[in-house]
């Protein structure tokens, strides 16, 4: 038998930092299911009788600029398998996050597949498989061959115990020639940036954001990557298996329009609603002879019931564990004037850092007339460190020094203050204090969970995503606009200035964390 390694297609890389700054008054909301309160996943939020919208986050929260209550616009909420809500915005508050709930819209799997009985079959009846194949011959009529833009929120990042890491964004112009061409290597197909920088609120973590180099210090277990390291946009591009239906995307889909049918075996779960079309929802593995014996996959494909319009598609590889993905891919087309336009892509891979570059201590000084140690690390503290002074010994002349208090003065910084009389009047506070002074510290981790003095091997995720939030149906590639390089990290493409990009927004993140 063939040794079988799943295949993901990495491109280009490097990191920096640059400030970049929140909008300053927003109004927060968070979209909720009505009847389990689970967070609706990627909802599309659209503002009634104009162009332009935002899609929530993984935990249903998106922020709206305080501009559009001013306005007293109207918000359209939609979400395939929900009733759609229409909301003024004078109606959200201000300062506190506005949970807005949608209805579930949905049909039981007997209302589609065959439940009569032996003799009689319902006669709308369409075997999955059949579903599958009629949405892959049908994409070069519902999805669009002339030259169109859409403008976008993009952010790539890490999670690390889920907490936000290395959060870059900005806002984008994706400038597209059509299906027929090469997403990633037709010259027509360009990328323009209006503003992207790092977000200095989320932690900063330079060890994690490391280009891959294979086992050494950054890898994916059981996956082969190029060793280039990422231009994260384009990777994010590449792993779009419906807009390069005709190249290779990711195991086990390969070529979607010619391989994903046959590696994968299929079921119906269940009708659902966007609105008033109803959706086929199917869902679908890799067969054991495409996946082998140590790899697996699944997902979910929801189409369109009469034009077999790919709505949204759902990916998870797993390797030797089947705890969490390997890596997942998320996306959703919506349709505008019978054409299927991406909505949002996400991609995320789950990888490994060996720490070659341990949480330590830098320095530590003296303060005589605060009577308190300053204790500086070369990482950032983690916020959820508890500063409890048992943890912290120091030790002068076989005495130990009793502690008051351990407070975080800055992101790197211990200030320990000691009682009063804890170090005796006839020391001398000089460099021979320092040499004679022994210490302990425990219990502390940095950013990245890394504990002090500790080598340890590190587990993270690596997230692309890009929501949309206009599309231009019919827009040609301009000659006034410096472009992307797509094999070059994103921090040294040119930044365009543009007074057209008012109206478009960074949805960041409400909190530093992911549920």
């Amino acid at each position: 038998m063939f040794k079988r390694v799943i295949v993901v297609f990495f491109f280009f890389g490097l990191v920096t930092s640059v400030s970049i700054q929140a909008q300053d008054k927003d109004i927060l909301c968070q979209v909720l299911d009505k009847s389990t309160q689970q967070p609706i996943v990627f909802a599309t939020v659209s503002i009634k009788d104009r162009n332009n919208g935002v899609i929530a986050d993984e935990d249903g929260y998106f922020r709206l600029p305080y501009t559009y209550k001013q306005q007293k616009d109207v918000l359209i909420i939609s979400s395939i398998g929900y009733e759609s809500k229409i909301l003024e915005v004078t109606s959200l508050l201000d300062g506190e996050i506005n949970i807005i709930k949608l209805k579930p819209k949905l049909e039981a799997l007997n209302a589609i597949t065959i439940v009569t009985n032996k003799r009689s079959r319902k006669k709308n009846f369409i075997p999955a498989r059949k579903i599958v194949a009629k949405a892959i011959s049908n994409m070069r009529l519902n999805y669009p061959t002339n030259s169109h833009s859409y403008i976008a929120y993009y952010r790539d990042y890490q999670l690390l115990d889920k907490s936000y890491v290395n959060l870059n964004e900005g806002i984008l112009e994706v400038f597209d020639a059509g299906f027929q061409t090469s997403k990633i290597f037709d010259s027509s197909n360009q990328t323009a940036l209006y503003s992207y920088a790092s977000n200095i609120d989320f932690p900063q973590d330079s060890v994690l954001s490391m280009s891959y180099n294979q086992k050494s210090s950054k890898y994916i277990k059981d996956a082969t990557i190029s060793p280039l390291g990422g231009n994260e946009l384009s990777i994010l591009n590449v792993h779009n298996p419906i807009r390069n239906n005709a190249n290779n995307s990711f195991s086990f889909v390969y070529r979607f329009k010619d391989d994903f049918l046959y590696n994968h075996k299929f079921r119906i779960i269940r009708k659902m609603y966007l609105d008033d079309i109803p959706i086929y929802e199917i869902k679908f593995s890799a067969i054991d002879e495409i996946a082998g014996v140590k790899n697996s996959a699944e997902g979910t494909i929801y189409i369109a019931y009469d034009s077999f319009a790919i709505h949204k598609f759902e990916y998870n590889a797993f390797g030797l564990s089947k705890k969490d993905p390997l890596y997942s891919v998320r996306l959703e087309y919506v349709s505008k004037r019978n054409k299927m336009y991406l909505n949002y892509i996400s991609f995320n891979n789950r990888f490994q850092v060996k720490n070659v570059h341990s949480f330590k201590i830098e320095d530590v000084s003296f303060d005589a007339s605060e009577n308190a140690f300053y204790v500086r690390f070369n990482n950032e503290i983690n916020q959820n460190s508890e500063l409890n002074p048992k943890d912290f010994r120091f030790i002068f002349r076989k005495r130990k020094l009793k502690i008051s208090d351990v407070v975080l003065t800055d992101a790197k910084t211990v200030k320990i203050a000691l009682i009063q009389g804890a170090i005796p009047e006839n020391v001398n506070i000089d460099d021979r204090f320092i040499k004679d002074l022994k210490y302990k510290i425990k219990n502390i981790k940095d950013v990245a969970s890394r504990p002090l003095g500790r080598v340890s091997e590190l587990e993270v995720n690596q997230f692309r995503e890009l929501f949309i939030q206009e599309v231009f149906e019919n827009k040609p590639l301009p000659n006034n606009l410096r472009f992307v390089n797509k094999k070059t990290n994103l921090k040294k493409s040119v930044i365009n200035k543009s007074e057209d990009i008012s109206t478009y927004w960074l949805n960041i993140p409400l909190k530093t964390t992911k549920n």
